[in-house]
């Protein structure tokens, strides 16, 4: 298929992709899913940094192209290709440095959706809810844009790249802030601040970079991202201490985790905002943006941790049932993901194994057949001659039903005389005692009593 799509020949990086993405979902086979693997992280991540390296890989040649080939004038001057170096979005890394048609080249390597990516992944794979992978599509969007927005510096990228940020977040208050408070139980009232806040979003972005004019776009980033995080990770870290159940508390403390992630985020950025453009970048290395990397770093660990606690909270608190078997896990004993061994609403291995636990363990009358064994009989007889009135006083023998169960599961050492079960023999004398004391029907009838005494209630026969 890919060969007919491109017929003038398969991309390296496309090739590379598409294998390691068809190796990745050999994992996703069978009844009951595997639990994840350091490999299929590993393949994933490649093949999405794959895509996208490849699509740099080729700008990067077209523009060597163009320049090859005289055409100046399709460049807006010197290492501008884009026609965007005055712009108010404009960040610390020095534009153009190492590629003539990518403006930050550092910052667009780190902004490749690898962490939208694998939850996308995971949740397609354990089959998450709805919600969840809306979240995590709206991820991928996100970063995508992002992705763009550093390569061109377009300030129409970069304002649709904060508004996509923030509407992920208020996507996640309208689905899940009803656990905060009784109050946003109402979908009209989370509507209404959903509403109000997008409004309120788009004007700032719209304006406030403008009003600043000197550093305008890092500053607006961090004024209106770091109040949400840092009221988020406070919420998180209260919900975490009020936690009544384990599930609960497992996921607001995977959302407290992201939350700590993306608030180192945020005091970084303000740190770049003050001294990044002077000092936040190394001129001998293609004008490596560090602090501004290390701002990307945490976002995309804190956004991957954010997205497996939305799961965790989605499918072990929020969902009814709970999925059966979901837990929160570490790969290498640092990457959590949320386990699941089999899609919502099929069973799985570990629910049957679990069934014919149980059956094997009831009452030795319930199993198929009947047959428990000889100890299961006789004790089964005793404690129904201790709950319910005996035999004799209905005027009716026992032998039938308890020594006839005993006969056929005695073993060959009762048949020499062992004695069967001592629970049993003592019932059973207590049985024979209250015939003799308490039944009036006996009295009366001395043949019923002469017929009876031939074959004592309770007492097993010996045999031989």
């Amino acid at each position: 298929l890919l060969e007919l799509a491109c017929p003038g020949g398969i991309p390296p990086g496309a090739r590379c992709a598409f294998a390691v993405l068809m190796v990745a979902s050999c994992c996703v086979s069978g009844h009951t899913l595997k639990p994840l693997t350091g490999v299929e992280l590993v393949l994933v991540a490649t093949a999405v940094i794959a895509i996208y390296g490849s699509g740099l890989y080729g700008l990067h040649c077209w523009g060597q192209a163009i320049g090859k080939e005289g055409s100046e004038a399709k460049f807006h001057g010197p290492r501008d290709f884009w026609g965007t170096n005055a712009s108010h979005w404009d960040h610390p890394e020095p534009n153009y440095r190492v590629s003539e048609i990518i403006g930050e080249f550092w910052s667009v390597l780190t902004t490749i959706p690898v962490a939208g990516v694998l939850l996308m992944y995971e949740g397609l794979k354990y089959g998450y809810g709805g919600k969840v992978l809306r979240i995590y599509a709206l991820t991928c969007v996100m970063y995508s844009l992002a992705f763009f927005a550093h390569l061109c510096l377009q300030w129409l990228v970069f304002s649709t790249t904060v508004t996509a940020v923030m509407s992920n977040a208020l996507l996640t208050f309208a689905q899940y802030s009803h656990v905060v408070h009784k109050m946003f139980h109402s979908p009209f009232v989370r509507g209404a601040v959903v509403l109000l806040a997008e409004i309120v979003l788009v004007g700032t972005v719209a304006t406030l970079p403008y009003y600043l004019e000197t550093k305008g776009g890092v500053w607006t980033l961090f004024i209106v991202q770091s109040p949400g995080v840092f009221l988020a990770t406070g919420i998180a870290t209260a919900l975490t201490w009020l936690a009544r159940q384990p599930q609960e508390r497992v996921a607001y403390r995977t959302v407290r985790t992201a939350g700590l992630f993306l608030s180192t985020a945020m005091v970084l950025s303000a740190v770049e905002c003050l001294i990044g453009f002077e000092h936040g970048f190394i001129d001998q290395l293609w004008g490596f943006p560090w602090l501004h990397i290390m701002v990307h770093v945490a976002e995309q660990i804190g956004i991957y941790i954010f997205g497996v606690g939305v799961a965790a909270l989605h499918e072990l608190v929020l969902e009814q049932p709970p999925r059966t078997g979901a837990e929160v896990r570490h790969v290498g004993g640092c990457i959590a993901y949320l386990y699941c061994p089999s899609r919502a609403g099929m069973p799985h291995q570990g629910a049957e194994e679990g069934t014919a636990a149980t059956a094997a363990t009831a009452w030795p009358e319930d199993t198929a057949g009947g047959t428990a064994g000889p100890k299961g009989t006789e004790d089964a007889c005793a404690l129904k001659e201790v709950l319910l009135p005996p035999e004799a006083m209905r005027g009716r023998s026992t032998e039938p039903k308890c020594a006839t169960l005993a006969k056929a599961a005695t073993p060959a050492s009762t048949e020499a005389g062992t004695p069967v079960s001592t629970a049993s023999s003592l019932v059973s004398m207590g049985s024979a005692s209250s015939l003799e004391g308490s039944s009036p029907r006996a009295s009366q009838h001395p043949t019923m009593n002469r017929r009876r005494r031939d074959k004592t209630p309770g007492v097993l026969p010996t045999l031989g």
